[in-house]
């Protein structure tokens, strides 16, 4: 764990890359809470209720990275308009299913550097296997309907 990954303020295309590159659940729940708002709002692939809270957006990655401890993402491309970064990614891992490789793309909306908005595309089973975990009770709920910001 770099000191840069737990000092740096707000969220980066550096620090996302830095992070996905080697991620951990130790730095994922010490650093999240530091690069989003604390009315952040995530929607994940298959999960049909939003995250909402640092402390839930944190343990959510937790719950990802727990069911795929050597996940990782590679920045493919990304671009940003305004207030959005997209960022697309080609992810790889080992699941409970064996490995597997794939892409999807993060809507990510900042609001003075902090991420106040994620809403996370892709058809990765993996995703399957993270929502039977979350509503199953063995990752921390969800609360409330989809209803991102357009």
């Amino acid at each position: 764990m770099s000191v840069q990954a737990q000092s740096s303020p707000g969220w980066s295309i550096d620090s996302w890359r830095r992070f996905w590159s080697n991620p951990s659940v130790e730095v994922a729940l010490k650093r999240v809470p530091t690069i989003v708002a604390p009315e952040v709002v995530a929607v994940w692939p298959r999960i049909p209720k939003e995250v909402r809270g640092p402390a839930a957006y944190a343990q959510r990655v937790a719950d990802l990275l727990t069911l795929v401890p050597d996940l990782r993402l590679e920045l493919a491309e990304h671009a940003a308009h305004g207030e959005f970064t997209f960022i697309r990614w080609a992810a790889r891992g080992t699941g409970p299913n064996g490995r597997f490789e794939g892409i999807g793309t993060d809507r990510i909306r900042l609001q003075g550097g902090l991420v106040v908005e994620n809403l996370i595309m892709s058809d990765l089973a993996i995703f399957e296997a993270l929502a039977r975990l979350v509503e199953g009770g063995g990752g921390r709920p969800a609360n409330g309907p989809a209803t991102l910001r357009p």
